[in-house]
């Protein structure tokens, strides 16, 4: 678990595509963390920063620029392979000194040093890599790190939710973190934009296999119509898989011209995660996702037949 920083004084740090929650608080997270050991540590992101998220501490000098320094190592958080780092992959892969934390257990270990641990989030495993770097937690350290794992966790209510989880955010709730505003602001407010938009979701939501698959379609002139970004679009596969009777919930975004983004879920028992890798991406066993180009009907009808295949090993 413990990271080798001797001799270390720079270090960049990075996060995949179109961060969430724990993408952000671990990266943040740690970031504040190593900046206590005396370290100089700048993060970057190949994508802008979703704006429910901008009020993490350290959230708004992560950048997306080119990188402006020379670095001593290295460090990927959430991350389960090399391709989603963006246009940070290749200078990231050519470094001698690459540290890979993650806690998909798709994770391609792309890293020289691969700490990759089947935890419910990578806010908790970050949790054990501070701890085990002797670094005392504050307010914004903390913060950051809850902020992951209950994103993570929806709200401690999925799969990956263990004893382990509850036991970090036990530790990290003793610090100042108003619970009550936060869940707030992850977990009840929306926009009215995003309001209309799940409105239109639902309106034209399609369902297969005898109802057991809902899917929902988001294209750029939905997301233009009420002025939002992709990155808006975050929770939508909820109301896919929390329908009754449905086993798998998909969720298809377009992100430009015949490229989509694609988010999986599905109750107990049926493995999405096997789907996911089967079309470059990865996850977790019921909450998982991936690129995908092409035709959209027949990229929808490429995705629905692997689902289907899914339920019949049920």
């Amino acid at each position: 678990m413990m990271i080798n920083l001797k001799g270390t004084k720079k270090i960049a740090l990075f996060t995949h595509i179109r961060p969430d929650g724990d993408a952000l608080g671990s990266m943040n997270g740690l970031a504040l963390a190593l900046r206590k050991k005396g370290i100089e540590v700048d993060c970057y992101c190949d994508s802008e920063i979703p704006s429910l998220l901008s009020f993490l501490p350290n959230a708004g000098s992560i950048q997306n620029g080119a990188l402006n320094n020379y670095y001593d190592m290295m460090i990927s958080v959430d991350c389960a392979d090399e391709f989603r780092l963006g246009k940070y992959k290749d200078i990231y892969l050519k470094h001698a000194n690459t540290v890979n934390i993650d806690h998909h257990m798709t994770n391609t270990s792309y890293a020289k040093h691969n700490i990759i641990k089947n935890l419910s989030s990578s806010c908790e495993l970050v949790f054990e890599v501070i701890k085990s770097l002797n670094i005392k937690m504050d307010d914004e350290i903390a913060l950051n790190l809850y902020v992951g794992t209950v994103t993570d966790t929806g709200h401690f209510t999925q799969a990956n939710t263990t004893s382990g989880a509850h036991l970090a955010a036990a530790e990290l709730i003793k610090y100042n973190i108003d619970i009550e505003d936060l869940s707030q602001k992850l977990f009840k407010e929306i926009s009215k934009e995003k309001l209309m938009l799940i409105k239109d979701c639902i309106t034209y939501m399609r369902f297969f296999s005898l109802d057991r698959i809902s899917f929902i379609g988001i294209n750029q002139d939905m997301l233009q119509k009420y002025n939002l970004d992709i990155n808006e679009t975050e929770g939508i596969i909820n109301y896919a898989i929390n329908i009754q009777g449905v086993m798998i919930g998909i969720c298809l975004t377009e992100s430009a011209k015949n490229t989509y983004k694609v988010s999986l879920r599905s109750k107990k028992g049926v493995n999405i995660a096997d789907i996911a890798a089967m079309f470059g991406g990865g996850g977790h066993l019921q909450a998982a996702g991936f690129m995908i180009n092409g035709c959209y009907e027949d990229v929808v009808e490429r995705i629905i037949k692997e689902c289907e295949k899914a339920l019949e090993l049920v």
